[in-house]
């Protein structure tokens, strides 16, 4: 069914009212492109040390609460009625925290989230403009992300403006020889360049 709305979407492109109406078509790799720059590997780097500290930190909190709710199990025989209530509350009030922090720092709108938005976009924008320079340069008049979500049957390394792409970044492609033989490829992974799977979760 997604082989056949391609070939739909990618006859639509070549055959307008009944006109065989040329376009050039072109694609970059993503993956390839970020994995180029170094502003973005740091980034990813300074991502990766911030969320790597804070679910540490979580992880701390919830080894305490363990460790509460271990001593008042161990204890529990010895308690009056009204100290194991306040060690009980003391632990539901650990365990509040400790959730509170999980959203705060990981949560939809969190810290980390925040904090990507923050370091990437500006470097996502970099990519975009210079996709667009690069594109009208080689006259293309649509480009795919290889790496994206759309599947792609059939690619020419020909109209592969990664390259280019990383030139107009200023960046060093680079040293593989890309031959001009079509190649076909897999369906595109979905999975952005940069993503992790959110931490956090306990």
């Amino acid at each position: 069914m997604m082989k056949k709305l391609i070939l739909l979407v990618f006859t639509g492109i070549c055959f307008t009212s009944g006109t065989a109406f040329a376009q050039k078509v072109g694609y970059i790799d993503s993956k390839y492109v970020l994995g180029k720059m170094p502003e973005y590997g740091a980034a990813q780097q300074e991502l990766d040390q911030m969320a790597a500290s804070w679910q540490k930190e979580l992880e701390d909190k919830y080894k305490k609460i363990d460790k509460m709710q271990t001593d008042l199990q161990a204890e529990e025989v010895l308690l009056t009625d009204d100290v194991k209530q306040i060690k009980k509350e003391a632990i539901s009030q650990s365990e509040l925290e400790a959730k509170e922090f999980q959203k705060k720092k990981f949560g939809k709108d969190g810290e980390l989230f925040l904090m990507r938005k923050d370091k990437v976009a500006p470097i996502q924008e970099k990519v975009y403009k210079a996709i667009e320079a690069a594109a009208k340069e080689k006259r293309i008049d649509i480009v795919f992300d290889k790496s994206g979500g759309a599947q792609i049957l059939y690619t020419n390394a020909l109209f592969d403006l990664s390259d280019l792409v990383l030139t107009k970044l200023g960046v060093q492609a680079s040293d593989k020889s890309k031959s001009n033989v079509p190649d076909r490829n897999q369906p595109g992974d979905r999975n952005t360049p940069g993503d992790r799977n959110t931490p956090g979760k306990r």
